[in-house]
């Protein structure tokens, strides 16, 4: 009866349906869903303006290759080795320039290659760098925290707000310190979460700032995806597992305490 039971339990918290959703369109947006079994295939974006963009990726050992957007849309090529590779996009209208920056990991031969070299890289004037970036197979969740910087020129600005925005309606606002870095937790904003019950939905952070110099106004974007903290059910499940193994655990002392006193 208690291996019924303990099966039983194991089952419910190891069974969960698989949600897929849809991030709303930004600046720059992946052009279908994002889906955690798909990461090995070619990334789309949708690029407004995308047309008349200076579009550039660049490869972990800091090479690059000048990419073009066709009908608003660009696709990252396969590069043939791993690791993050950043897809900047640069608009410059008069005293208005414009830089959003995407990281993306892609697969392949090793590269031999650490992703801190394209973060110190100088990608763009004005840009947003994560510190650090998730290591491999891993995904920014939801009520992490993760550490930003703002740097102009290869100087850290100190006292610039940065907004960070998702598709699901959430915004905060932060200053960044005497370093440049703020602190940003990204937000448990996923509609109708159940505890319990895996849910793999996606959506979109964008992290923007603007900054002033000689009349021309900077602007830069750093976008990702975000999933739903597995907090949400792991921590139920391993309630279930610590459950299940005392059942396990007090089935077996009672036995063998039964054991001996019927040697007795």
């Amino acid at each position: 009866m208690k291996r019924q039971i303990l099966a039983m339990i194991l089952g419910s918290a190891l069974l969960s349906p698989l949600v897929v959703t849809a991030t709303e369109p930004q600046s720059m947006s992946p052009k279908k869903p994002t889906n955690a079994h798909n990461h090995r295939d070619p990334k789309s974006f949708l690029i407004e303006n995308g047309d008349s963009a200076t579009i550039t990726l660049f490869k972990p050992d800091l090479s690059s290759e000048t990419l073009t957007a066709e009908m608003g849309k660009v696709t990252m090529p396969r590069t043939g080795v791993d690791n993050y590779h950043a897809l900047v996009v640069e608009k410059h209208w008069g005293n208005y320039k414009e830089a959003i920056i995407h990281y993306q990991y892609m697969f392949g031969r090793p590269s031999h290659q650490s992703p801190d070299k394209l973060i110190a890289l100088e990608k763009t004037e004005f840009e947003i760098i994560p510190e650090p970036l998730p290591r491999e197979h891993y995904r920014y969740h939801s009520m992490q925290e993760w550490e930003f910087r703002l740097r102009f020129n290869g100087a850290y600005l100190s006292g610039q707000p940065l907004t960070l925005n998702t598709s699901n309606g959430s915004q905060q606002t932060l200053t960044t310190d005497e370093n440049g870095r703020v602190t940003f937790t990204i937000p448990d904003d996923f509609p109708d979460l159940v505890d319990g019950v895996r849910d793999r939905r996606n959506a979109q952070f964008t992290i923007i700032s603007e900054y002033q110099q000689d009349k021309v106004t900077y602007s830069t974007q750093l976008f990702a995806d975000y999933q739903v903290n597995p907090n949400h059910w792991q921590s139920t499940q391993l309630g279930f597992l610590v459950l299940g193994i005392g059942f396990l655990a007090g089935g077996y002392l009672g036995h063998s305490l039964k054991s001996r006193g019927e040697k007795t």
